[in-house]
């Protein structure tokens, strides 16, 4: 690996490149399964790209720490990584929202249907206890 400060590495970056790339396997593993929307997968590998970036190559982490005043370097990787893990979270409540009322309009809809199809006669209309009523004959 390239490291831009002379020296060993920091053991924070070692760890932090090894699961980067534990996660962007994962991800990769998932969307092959078709467990994961590639949508979201970009997202995952990017974060995983940065944290690698933000790990190996030191100066730049020195550097953002450098002009935004922090002390300790590779809290910026944090920073990053906590950063995205809100921004992820705002994206799933929008999406959580989003499905909630389609979910909504949805039984909306089913409930009209259901009622239009008792109206006409096509539909036995249900016993109180919630089982449909049988027509005659039937037992």
């Amino acid at each position: 690996m390239i490291f831009l400060s002379i020296g060993s590495p920091r053991p924070i970056s070692v760890l932090v490149i090894l699961v980067s790339v534990a996660l962007a396997a994962v991800v990769l593993t998932y969307v092959r399964k078709w467990r994961l929307r590639e949508e979201y997968s970009l997202l995952w590998l990017l974060l995983a790209a940065a944290m690698v970036l933000l790990a190996s190559f030191e100066g730049i982490m020195e550097w953002t720490a450098a002009r935004l005043g922090v002390l300790y370097p590779p809290a910026v990787m944090f920073f990053v990584a906590i950063a995205f893990a809100v921004a992820m979270l705002f994206h799933y409540s929008l999406e959580i929202s989003r499905l909630s009322d389609q979910s909504r309009r949805l039984a909306q809809e089913l409930s009209l249907l259901r009622s239009r199809l008792e109206t006409e006669g096509h539909l036995p209309t249900p016993r109180p206890s919630g089982e449909p009523q049988l027509a005659e004959g039937e037992a």
